[in-house]
């Protein structure tokens, strides 16, 4: 969706796609909420700090990102100005470049640029981390948890090892 909007020009596009990872990232902020309580320690202080890390960039889109982009559609509209086509729009990029170090040309995009090439860069390897932790979860259950644990564990082994038969 980034793309197509980027090549013809009409920044609905950039505001539909940041309104759809808005709703991504509220369904997994609304998972992260349902597992905090099962987790202590060390787990549930990185459950918490994704869950911030969600509200904020949540925060984010919804104030400063989506209307920024509603608003240069809205001038694009009020100016008359009409989308390119795909094609246009390739050549438009092919042809027309512009380097520039005015802040002025790039104060809209300073701050998702900036989150994006930093602070999404680290929650993405800090995934990779949490994931390879994975084993040592368990250690960490609260113990109405690992009540539960146990018949959930031996399911989620089956379906890792790809044994989808049924014991009923």
């Amino acid at each position: 969706m980034r793309w197509y909007a980027v090549l013809t020009k009409n920044y609905l596009g950039n505001a539909i796609e940041n309104s759809i990872w808005a709703v991504a990232f509220l369904i997994v902020g609304i998972g992260l909420c349902r597992l905090l309580p099962e987790f202590n320690g060390p787990v549930r202080v990185v459950l918490a700090i994704a869950i911030t890390g969600i509200v904020a960039y949540l925060a984010f889109l919804m104030t400063i990102d989506v209307p920024m982009y509603l608003g240069r559609w809205q001038a694009d509209l009020a100016d008359g100005s009409k989308p390119l086509g795909a094609l246009e729009g390739l050549h438009d990029a092919r042809t027309r470049w512009v380097v520039t170090h005015d802040f002025a040309q790039w104060k809209g995009e300073i701050a998702w640029m900036s989150l994006y090439f930093s602070a999404a860069v680290w929650a993405s390897l800090a995934l990779c981390v949490f994931y390879s932790l994975g084993d040592h979860l368990p250690r960490y259950r609260t113990e109405a948890a690992a009540v539960y644990a146990p018949a959930f564990a031996g399911a989620t082994r089956s379906i890792e090892r790809g044994d989808l038969t049924s014991s009923a």
